[in-house]
């Protein structure tokens, strides 16, 4: 196995490992037969999720800052790029190129700002900051804050606009994640 199949093959299992820890996963009961997948059609279907993982990771090298975010929808390939160049470039490759404006790297500084704001807001305000995701297929960054500090939050941002040129969308949070 080349080092990329294997990397792809790692990243598969961790994903599947930390969906299954987040609470994503069905739980099982603990005597119940296992439902792992044993159809031929099940293995062919995580060949392919890694073929796919493969074809990402060999796009995102080639596309450099053009390189926004990726997904697999409808078992295709989606990638988030800032330029015609590479939505052709991807498109060749067999994926399906989505044309944005912010790439991975600004949405990486954005984030890295917000959470350096977050640790200046006042402590109450800070805390009720549960979880920030960037999203290059929307070319946001979505904050989810506790309600209660909600409008408060959203005021600061507003005003601070810790994010620059990227966009915020600030929701309400169902509180903070907890493992099972």
């Amino acid at each position: 196995m080349n080092g990329r199949k294997m990397a792809a093959t790692v990243l598969a299992a961790t994903l599947t490992g930390a969906l299954g820890m987040s609470g994503c996963a069905t739980p099982q009961d603990p005597g119940a037969p296992s439902s792992a997948p044993t159809t031929a059609a099940a293995a062919a279907g995580a060949d392919d999720t890694t073929a796919l993982l493969v074809l990402n990771d060999s796009l995102r090298a080639q596309l450099g800052d053009a390189y926004s975010d990726s997904w697999i929808e409808n078992n295709s390939l989606h990638v988030a790029v800032t330029d015609e160049s590479a939505a052709k470039l991807v498109s060749a490759a067999g994926a399906i190129p989505k044309l944005v404006t912010i790439n991975a790297e600004q949405l990486e500084a954005a984030l890295q700002a917000v959470s350096a704001w977050q640790a200046k807001l006042p402590a109450e305000q800070g805390a009720a900051i549960h979880k920030l995701i960037p999203d290059g297929n929307t070319s946001t960054l979505t904050i989810y804050v506790a309600p209660e500090q909600l409008d408060v939050v959203a005021q600061a941002a507003a005003q601070d606009k810790p994010a620059g040129d990227v966009p915020l969308v600030i929701k309400e949070s169902m509180g903070l994640a907890t493992p099972y």
